[in-house]
């Protein structure tokens, strides 16, 4: 019978040593679930940071698009109007160049007539009495 309280007090002293051991176990793992859960909650935190930062940037980038829209559009308009100005200027000169020449060929004719004039008024100024011969 003593021989049997021993075997069991062994099996006891096993049995506790088990526990024990899996009490440290659990306490191991109970730390490491504890970790993981810090970790997984860093993560959470910096998840939503950037989830945040994302949304930012999200609504920047719309700004920007709708102002490049705003500026495409007016720099065509602006192009528009200066194509305008072009061509109203392009047929401004074009009109000038023929005045120009309209009064440069009036001014030639106007010359020749001028020296036709004088020709024959140097001829009638020869044939005056009193003139030198």
């Amino acid at each position: 019978m003593l021989e049997d309280l021993d075997a069991l007090s062994l099996r006891v002293q096993r049995a506790v040593q088990l526990a024990q051991g899996l009490q440290a176990e659990r306490a191991d793992l109970m730390a490491q679930i504890q970790q993981l859960q810090q970790r997984c909650q860093a993560l959470q935190t910096q998840q939503a940071a950037e989830r945040d930062e994302f949304a930012r940037m999200s609504e920047r980038l719309a700004r920007h698009d709708l102002e490049l829209q705003a500026a495409q559009k007016e720099s065509a308009q602006a192009r528009g109007t200066l194509e305008i100005q072009l061509h109203e200027q392009r047929a401004h000169a074009q009109s000038l160049q023929h005045s120009l020449q309209a009064s440069q060929a009036d001014c030639d004719r106007l010359r020749t007539a001028a020296s036709g004039a004088q020709q024959q008024i140097e001829l009638i100024l020869e044939r005056l009495p009193g003139a030198e011969a």
